[in-house]
């Protein structure tokens, strides 16, 4: 069902791409609307139980997207450099295939809190109230991995 990578010798180790996900704050989702365009929105996110867990607004072209065909595609780069004397990049990579689930009540809110331990750990209980007082003009979703190929460019 999903290819394998061409370039085996650039392949990243299930351990390693798990730790580019944890290292990474941004990735991009690709979605597919019932016109059959794909779309591609960058958004924070976090790995958290075993998935990408992020949140959004009630609507939206995104949702959209979703609605219509839950599965997804997901991106990070990490650690990427240009060489120019070497016409190469060195990078890190992750691309990940799955669905995407929305999240309610207590998996809404430990989704939330798992954003709020990522990028403001020094403010969980600030986050904590943010939480109480915005969740229900967000929603949450994660997207349940099917399949994980982490890729490096090591010149």
């Amino acid at each position: 069902m999903f290819r394998q990578m061409r370039r085996k010798e650039k392949q990243l180790s299930l351990e390693e791409s798990l730790e580019i996900l944890n290292l990474a704050d941004e990735g991009i989702l690709a979605t597919t609307g019932p016109d059959g365009y794909p779309y591609a929105v960058p958004l924070n996110f976090v790995y958290h139980g075993g998935g990408i867990v992020f949140h959004c607004a009630k609507s939206g072209h995104k949702l959209d997207n979703i609605n219509h065909n839950p599965r997804v595609s997901f991106c990070v780069v990490h650690e990427s450099e240009i060489i120019p004397l070497s016409f190469s990049t060195r990078y890190k990579s992750v691309v990940v295939f799955g669905r995407a689930v929305e999240l309610f009540d207590q998996k809404m809110e430990e989704g939330l809190l798992a954003l709020v331990n990522k990028f403001s750990k020094d403010h969980v209980e600030a986050g904590k109230k943010y939480i109480d007082d915005s969740k229900h003009q967000t929603r949450v979703f994660t997207v349940k991995i099917e399949q994980i190929t982490g890729k490096a460019g090591k010149k």
